[in-house]
């Protein structure tokens, strides 16, 4: 019975821990440690709730969501069309349609999957190679659906250790078809990620090898890759003994790799990213004061050191969340993801969550599936409406990338699963704009419009122009003149 109780105790506290939003918790400067035998259990023990705070959908949030949005992320939208001689043209047809989100939505890829390479059997461990048709229609659903992608795999291993060609040449496609390149991890601080550090024990020699390190790879990549994770995942070795963080000198070595990286590349945007932080877990993490290990707060690990960095000025220009919603039993609801948003947001750095998914244990059970569909959507409203947020990158979006993929958003045969139906409804439907009419009797047509790129196409008396625009928040009127 005491085991029992126990076990109760543990889940409860466990559960209510989950929930807590940053704001009712110290930072990690004050020590805040969950006892080692009451941390909360992982997914595999807890049952699914197929539910979460703020589902329904007259839930407050929504409207302000949505009125945030209204003001942030659209602008008027304004035609003047004239005669070859300058005049208004009334009743002229105008049609607008949004080309392009100027909001950067993204999903990771994998070079094997963008270059047509003969004898290419796999697209990583255990992962067969899609035949020639299905990546056809992967790389037409990536096109059209986003606007910015990287190679998650590529970009984050040993630069020295791989076919550089390749990855030039798979860069190039994916800024030939208009779209944004994230670069990811110059940094991966830990022993295991970073194999090729283990001969570098002592600081200097450390740091050397990783600027080097820095300046290649940013250097060969300079003016293709838009932004790069400086630092992937420091949380895990920021108490941790003898780690590759603090061998390096931890925060005051990180400030170094964004000055050396910034030097390589003066235009690419800089982001220290890091995990667990927006579902609010626990993790297992070395404290100095009882030498084992103990159970932390990542929020706060991760608040604790960037607040350090922006102290120290060090030069990067945003901070990434890698956005791994995995544990069902527990999803927050949006508004607290809100509030997390907004303690970081208090850093003054634009916000990316860099490899978002939501996953559920099998999301072919229709209950599963939807409530996958419905987190997905609603978290999609919160980061678009947060002021401070610019970017939202997908992980493997496709079921053939990754194993076990179940927060995939489409499967196999590029057909979406109910939750990539809601990233469709959004970003196809509801967050954009197509605009049809006549001009006024000033020759004056507008509406309001989601911010990007446009075509506008104009008819009149036999006469048709098309030209392209781009709708900002300064955005002004456009003159179209039919010849």
């Amino acid at each position: 019975m005491d085991c029992i109780r126990k076990f109760s105790l543990s889940f409860i506290f466990g559960l209510c821990m989950s929930v807590a939003t940053a704001a009712e918790r110290p930072s990690a400067s004050a020590d805040v440690v969950l006892d080692e035998d009451d941390h909360a259990p992982q997914p595999s023990s807890a049952p699914i709730q197929f539910n979460y705070k703020g589902r329904e959908p007259q839930a407050p949030w929504r409207k302000e969501a949505e009125t945030r949005i209204e003001k942030l992320r659209k602008a008027a939208l304004a035609i003047v069309v004239n005669d070859a001689s300058g005049k208004p043209v009334a009743d002229a047809e105008v049609s607008v349609k949004m080309k392009r989100h100027a909001f950067s939505w993204g999903a990771a890829t994998r070079l094997p999957l963008l270059l047509d390479k003969p004898g290419t059997n796999n697209l990583g461990p255990g992962l067969p190679m899609p035949d020639k048709a299905a990546v056809g229609k992967y790389q037409e659903l990536l096109v059209s659906l986003f606007n910015r992608s990287g190679l998650i795999t590529d970009l984050r291993d040993d630069w020295s250790a791989l076919n550089q060609q390749d990855i030039l040449r798979a860069v190039d496609w994916l800024r030939s078809h208009d779209m944004g390149v994230r670069g990811y991890a110059l940094v991966w601080p830990d022993w295991g990620h970073s194999k090729w550090a283990a001969k570098f024990k002592d600081r200097d020699s450390l740091n050397k090898e990783i600027g080097r390190r820095i300046t290649a790879k940013v250097g060969a990549l300079k003016d293709k890759v838009d932004e790069w994770d400086v630092v992937n995942e420091a949380k895990n070795n920021v108490t941790s003994p003898n780690s590759l963080f603090l061998t390096a000198g931890g925060v005051d070595a990180m400030a170094e790799w964004c000055k050396i990286a910034k030097q390589a590349d003066p235009k690419a945007k800089l982001f220290v990213t890091d995990d667990g932080v927006l579902d609010s877990n626990t993790t297992p993490t070395w404290q100095n004061r009882t030498g084992k290990p103990t159970y932390v707060w990542n929020a706060d690990v991760v608040y604790d050191y960037l607040q350090k960095l922006a102290s120290k000025q060090a030069p990067f220009d945003g901070i990434g969340f890698g956005g791994h919603f995995k544990q069902a039993a527990f999803f927050s609801g949006p508004e607290q993801v809100f509030s997390r948003l907004e303690r970081f947001a208090g850093l003054g750095k634009d916000l990316a969550i860099t490899e978002f998914e939501v996953a559920v244990p099998n999301p072919a059970d229709e209950k599963q599936g939807q409530l996958q569909a419905d987190y997905t959507r609603d978290l999609l409203m919160i980061f678009f409406s947060h002021p401070k947020v610019v970017e939202v990158t997908f992980a493997a979006v496709w079921e053939p990338e990754a194993r076990k993929n179940t927060a995939a958003l489409f499967r196999a045969d590029a057909t979406p699963k109910a939750n990539g139906q809601a990233v469709i409804d959004l970003l196809r439907k509801q967050w954009y704009t197509v605009l049809t009419g006549k001009t006024d009797g000033e020759g004056k047509f507008g509406g309001r419009g989601f911010l990007g790129k446009y075509e506008v196409t104009v008819s009149h008396g036999g006469k048709t122009k098309t030209v392209s625009t781009e709708l900002s928040s300064e955005a002004k009127p456009m003159v179209v003149r039919l010849d």
